[in-house]
């Protein structure tokens, strides 16, 4: 007669098989997920002049499209920009553009703002305080719906930015929609680019469109441009 211990003997066999297909399984969900995992978009060649901060000759180039009245464009200022601007601007890895928007009703004013600040002097455009400007009006603004850029705001925006912002000067470009043009210009170029219908905050990475406007998701996408540059 033929005592067996649990797990022992006999038994032992189909649990060992068991486990094979177990781990078969999951081996080959496994390489499935990754043949499907999805590829990054193909590059779009993106030909913007405006706003840039960072290092001139950096090999990666980060675009954004942003609206003056658009909530997840407040968002991102908020959240995401300052985590760039700590690890990749400041730090000369990456030079970044912002190219201001109108197509939320109303919010034309503050984008013409936007652009007289930064061309306040036009033979020495200043990026820096384009963004400081942004982003007070970012922190001050009422909601989306609410008629808020109009001129005496987008003063008191300049007055709470920087002294650096001549206010006559601000309120004549202004009144005289000196921007205008080149917003609608912007307008075109980011429904063309983006297949007819704006969207922002709308990002590219070296033409790449970031879909998944996480952090991680930026980060990856950033350093994997930094790495292939450093290979060629």
């Amino acid at each position: 007669m033929i005592f067996m211990k649990e797990g022992k003997g006999p038994s032992s066999p189909p649990r060992i098989l068991i486990w094979v297909t177990l781990v078969t399984l999951l081996v080959v969900v496994a390489l499935t997920l990754q043949l499907h995992k999805k590829a990054p978009p193909p590059a779009i060649p993106i030909e913007v002049h405006g706003p840039t901060i960072g290092y001139e000759h950096a090999t990666v180039h980060v675009v954004l499209f942003e609206e003056p009245k658009c909530v997840n464009c407040e968002k991102f200022n908020d959240l995401i920009f300052p985590k760039l601007k700590q690890e990749y601007i400041d730090t000369n890895k990456v030079k970044y553009t912002l190219v201001p928007l109108s197509f939320i009703h109303g919010s034309m004013p503050a984008a013409v703002a936007l652009l007289c600040v930064y061309n306040e002097n036009p033979l020495y455009p200043n990026a820096p305080l384009f963004f400081e400007y942004l982003d007070y009006m970012y922190e001050q603004k009422p909601d989306e719906h609410a008629d808020w850029a109009t001129l005496p705001t987008l003063l008191s925006f300049a007055k709470g930015t920087s002294p650096a912002i001549n206010p006559k000067q601000l309120a004549t470009c202004i009144e005289k929609e000196t921007y205008r043009v080149r917003i609608e210009k912007n307008n075109a170029y980011a429904r063309k680019l983006m297949g007819g219908v704006i969207g922002t905050p709308a990002l590219y990475v070296n033409g790449i469109p970031v879909q998944d406007l996480s952090y991680s998701a930026i980060k990856g996408l950033i350093d994997h441009e930094l790495e292939k540059e450093k290979n060629k």
